[in-house]
């Protein structure tokens, strides 16, 4: 977790969105599922406070081991199409076992000091660059955030070309 600077304020919560922006903000994320192929379970709600430090501690271990693939996708999947709780040690093990590591070790250098600081390095650049969500995808310096933001990454290459 990233510490605030010292004298900084919390932010405070978003306001819920109401029934009808809730509703219409549901049908966009079904659309944007159909039209990129990827499955989005109405579940994955169930989980969005869930702490997902661990899952991404172990994306580092799967990357260093050169599985970051591997253990990406079916992460993905089991976070919006067949929703799992992230959080829990057991799931992120069985995942590292699934893209070829070895559960306990990868599962120990996940939960390990040296894993949660270059995590909270990884994030702290990505703040100091300028990003606030996910997705963000930079081309050279120019910063692009949310999924619907693709075709504008297409349009800006294809106009740099």
């Amino acid at each position: 977790m990233i510490e605030l600077p010292e004298g900084a304020k919390k932010p405070t919560q978003r306001p819920k969105l109401g029934p009808r922006k809730s509703a219409d903000y549901q049908n966009s994320v079904q659309h944007w599922s159909t039209l990129c192929g990827a499955k989005m379970s109405p579940d994955a709600a169930n989980f969005m406070k869930s702490d997902t430090g661990l899952a991404l501690r172990g994306a580092l271990v799967a990357k260093d081991e050169g599985r970051f693939a591997e253990y990406h996708h079916p992460m993905y999947a089991a976070r919006w199409a067949d929703p799992r709780d992230l959080s829990e040690p057991d799931v992120v093990r069985q995942f590292l076992t699934s893209a070829g590591l070895d559960g306990d070790a990868a599962l120990a250098r996940a939960q390990s000091d040296e894993l949660s600081a270059e995590l909270q390095s990884e994030t702290q650049e990505a703040i100091d660059r300028g990003v606030f969500g996910v997705p963000t995808i930079f081309v050279d310096d120019e910063m692009f955030w949310g999924n619907d933001r693709f075709e504008l990454v297409r349009h800006y290459l294809k106009s740099r070309a």
